[in-house]
């Protein structure tokens, strides 16, 4: 039986739908908590950090945060999948790529980076130098990996967006959303690459403005997806 035939109850669309409002929860996590522990100066401060029960939440919310915004992408790809299958199906598959990517690049943080880390204070000069050098072999990595999941949430947000604004009520305001979000990634990348960017200012407001309150919309989007029945979109 393939998806299109499958029927899903309105109680999936529902989980997944506190899945996208926990995940806008998480969302301010990942944007605010950083505020209770600040840049890091230097490495020695940056080692620190993992004493700090902020940091510690952060780390683990963002290793959640991806699971629960790739269930509540794969409830929006299922509520649309029998008018834009080919836009919401690829587009699925950049959520799969950037929420994998980005949950191996946290568990890379929390098994590699702490454990490099954990080592720091107790090590002589000589072998500080090789931690430092082996802390960089990790920053370069999670900087690739970065990138990585950056082009898959682009693709992914341009393809729910188009799927979104060829409908009409809440759904096409949802793809102005989707749309905001892949502005943001694509301002990402260029910064990434050594490209132009967005003032750090309105950056500063723009994703905290844009992202949790999109999180919160697909939630509520899909509460009101009654289930795959004849009519069975409310938006």
């Amino acid at each position: 039986m393939s998806w299109n035939d499958r029927n899903f109850p309105r109680s999936f669309y529902r989980t997944t739908a506190l899945c996208s409002i926990a995940s806008a929860l998480t969302t301010l996590g990942l944007i605010f908590l950083p505020k209770f522990y600040g840049p890091a100066a230097s490495l020695d401060e940056r080692i620190l950090f993992l004493n700090n029960p902020f940091y510690q939440l952060r780390a683990w919310s963002y290793l959640l945060h991806p699971f629960l915004v790739l269930a509540a992408a794969l409830g929006v790809a299922l509520a649309l999948r029998r008018r834009a299958a080919g836009l919401v199906l690829p587009g699925f598959l950049g959520f799969l790529l950037w929420a994998f990517t980005e949950a191996g690049q946290q568990t890379l943080t929390l098994t590699v980076f702490h454990r490099l880390a954990r080592a720091w204070p107790q090590a002589d000069a000589s072998a500080r130098e090789i931690l430092r050098a082996q802390i960089a072999n990790y920053d370069a990595l999670w900087d690739a990996m970065f990138l990585l999941l950056l082009l898959g949430f682009l693709i992914a947000n341009v393809l729910y967006g188009i799927a979104c604004l060829r409908d009409h009520g809440l759904t096409r305001v949802l793809g102005a959303f989707y749309f905001s979000a892949a502005f943001l990634t694509l301002t990402g990348i260029q910064s990434e690459l050594g490209g132009p960017t967005l003032p750090p200012l309105l950056n500063a407001w723009l994703y905290p403005l844009l992202q949790p309150a999109a999180r919160t919309l697909i939630g509520i989007w899909l509460w009101r997806v009654n289930g795959d029945q004849p009519g069975e979109m409310s938006p």
